[in-house]
């Protein structure tokens, strides 16, 4: 069984995309603020800490391409201790593997972009096309996409009750 957990803060690296023998990973660091009230003092105080982040091959691409410094971002992952030497000393460093990143849409918008999976089609218009009829932006009943020749694309079936070209003629 994996634990997980779950930080919210603000970017505050640029994100790097490295390629590894294991694929792409993205890094940065992320600045979790927490707060409590101290009542020896009566007053709030903050705790920032500062932790890196590791997205690995898609995720890592996709971490790369749309966060940026300065946003706020939700981050879920599982939690990872490396240890080293530097310069005589021993280093404990906790770091998360990311398995979830988005923007924090609490504090602000954002725009999403679903990304590209299986086959790619050759020709542009015809890519247009399909991914018109795939958005459910144009009515199927009245509307058939063709690979130019009269047949629907393969992984595409013409709308029924819709005439389409006969190849022969």
């Amino acid at each position: 069984m994996q634990s997980t957990v779950t930080l919210v803060g603000n970017v505050v690296t640029d994100v790097t995309l490295h390629q590894t023998s294991g694929g792409p990973v993205a890094g940065f660091r992320l600045a979790a603020t927490n707060g409590y009230a101290d009542r020896r003092t009566q007053r709030w105080v903050e705790r920032t800490t500062y932790i890196s982040v590791s997205a690995w091959r898609t995720l890592g691409e996709h971490v790369s391409a749309s966060v940026h410094k300065g946003q706020p971002v939700v981050v879920v992952g599982r939690l990872r201790q490396r240890d080293y030497e530097k310069g005589g000393l021993k280093v404990t460093v906790v770091e998360i593997d990311a398995d979830l990143v988005g923007h924090d849409l609490t504090r602000g918008t954002a725009a999403f972009v679903r990304s590209r999976r299986g086959p790619h089609i050759a020709d542009p218009a015809l890519e247009s096309a399909v991914a018109t009829e795939l958005s459910g932006d144009v009515d199927t009943r009245s509307a058939y996409v063709t690979d130019g020749s009269g047949w629907p694309p393969s992984g595409l079936a013409a709308v029924p009750d819709q005439p389409t070209a006969d190849p022969a003629a």
